[in-house]
């Protein structure tokens, strides 16, 4: 189970190619014009597309992923890197964004120290990631069980904690995703035994998380769950 071997599940994925999301940003940012923009994580490049930049740079942990981002849109650079050590020269980009992947970094933190010291003074950062409230512990214990890559989705507080140093918040919309559960579930070709475990986890939730989550069952079969995004416009300081 690992991103290079499902990265083509990732281009084609619901959860990914489209979004209310992506479409707030492209709201915001469709009169703008940029030199240099980074997208990072950037998966099959969906958020990347977003922008209007003369030059695009899309790095990813992943050499497949970036395979599938520049698979049919040979514009951009690609890097292969992590997203707490970025390899580009101090105040190279406008703006940098980060879709739906917050929640696997080691180091959040170091991740905003890194996007405000490779970002122009006044650039912006474009942060798209799970948010939960406190009680939703649960959800973040049922996305390590599908993808022990995941590390942590985190409440709104903790993130203006995180960025106040390098960053003010601009702008901040939450959204409530519903996903359905057997494409989500399969994304990264999970073993049976696993596919059952994260059935499980859902199932023997708490009612008032059940209920949180917007947990649809048919016959004891999982058809979808809403979580909440949070779509975050941040300003270098």
């Amino acid at each position: 189970m690992s991103f290079d071997e499902s990265a083509f599940n990732y281009k084609i994925s619901s959860d990914h190619k489209t979004g209310t999301d992506l479409d707030i940003l492209k709201r915001l940012f469709g009169n703008k014009k940029f030199d240099k923009t980074l997208d990072v994580a950037a998966a099959a490049g969906h958020c990347a597309k977003i922008f209007n930049a003369k030059q695009y740079v899309v790095s990813d942990l992943s050499f497949n992923m970036l395979k599938e981002a520049l698979s049919d849109w040979p514009v951009p650079s690609a890097v292969k890197n992590c997203a707490e050590t970025l390899p580009f020269k101090t105040q190279t980009f406008d703006l940098i964004s980060c879709r739906i992947a917050l929640h696997h970094f080691r180091d959040a933190e170091g991740f905003f120290k890194e996007s405000s010291r490779a970002l122009k003074n006044n650039g912006f950062l474009v942060l798209i990631d799970s948010l939960v409230d406190i009680e939703d512990a649960y959800l973040n214990t049922i996305e390590f069980i599908r993808d022990p890559s995941h590390f942590r989705s985190y409440t709104f507080k903790e993130i203006v904690n995180m960025t106040a140093d390098y960053f003010r918040i601009d702008f901040m919309q939450l959204l409530y995703k519903k996903h359905n559960f057997d494409e989500w579930s399969k994304r990264l070709n999970p073993s049976r035994e696993r596919l059952e475990k994260i059935s499980q986890a859902f199932l023997a939730l708490p009612e008032n998380i059940k209920h949180e989550l917007s947990l649809e069952i048919a016959d004891e079969n999982i058809l979808s769950y809403t979580d909440k995004k949070a779509v975050i416009i941040l300003r270098k300081l």
